[in-house]
């Protein structure tokens, strides 16, 4: 849907009566205003997209300036389509959980809605493999088939003995090595993230590996 450019329009109309007849009293002269306002849809891509995250307050903010000729508004829901922000006028989000997000942005004149996915990467401290349905594997946060597909991810005992590799498209670590559960304590990881245009991030760290 487009509309044309915000314009205010006065047009003058004239209608004049019989001027002989005293009962016509048709003549008038009226203004009326119309309002013409241009607004498309978002056209949004990664290049407009500033990310903050592996941080205490990971942040999501959109630039302005591609967006288009509309009024806009800001959404996001994460991987599992939980609304994590309603609409809003800025176009920025914070304390953003690691992950993948989907931001929405919508044209305030309802000429459609826009939306791009976005990775915020985040590295877990701990993941607890009970088989109860949470944090049961470990795996770095904001990454998959889509997004750093090509990364390399190892992990170490703490003895900087090789336990296993992860891929993108995993869902990470069960805390097994050869079939057989390892013990409670700190490992290690080695990430080699690299992402759609080729930059490259280095991140090593540790994690506990928690059973109770």
């Amino acid at each position: 849907m487009r509309l044309v450019v915000l314009l205010i329009v006065i047009l003058q109309l004239f209608f004049e009566n019989n001027l002989i007849d005293l009962l016509d009293d048709s003549y008038c002269v009226g203004n009326n205003t119309f309002k013409f306002i241009e607004s498309n849809p978002a056209v949004i891509s990664q290049n407009d997209i500033t990310i903050t995250d592996d941080s205490e307050n990971n942040t999501i903010t959109i630039s302005t300036a591609n967006l288009g000729l509309g009024e806009y508004e800001y959404s996001l829901i994460d991987s599992s389509g939980n609304l994590e922000y309603t609409y809003q006028n800025e176009p920025f989000f914070n304390n953003v959980p690691s992950g993948i997000h989907t931001i929405y942005i919508r044209d305030k004149n309802q000429c459609g809605v826009a939306q791009i996915d976005v990775s915020v990467l985040g590295f877990p401290k701990f993941f607890t493999p009970n088989n109860d349905g949470h944090n049961d594997t470990w795996a770095i946060l904001g990454v998959n088939e889509t997004f750093y597909s090509n990364s390399k991810i190892y992990i170490f005992d703490r003895y900087g003995k090789f336990i296993t590799s992860i891929k993108p498209n995993e869902v990470g670590w069960d805390g097994l090595f050869n079939g057989q559960q390892l013990p409670a304590t700190d490992y290690w990881f080695t990430a080699e993230l690299i992402d759609s245009t080729g930059i490259i991030r280095i991140r090593k760290g540790h994690f506990s590996l928690i059973r109770s």
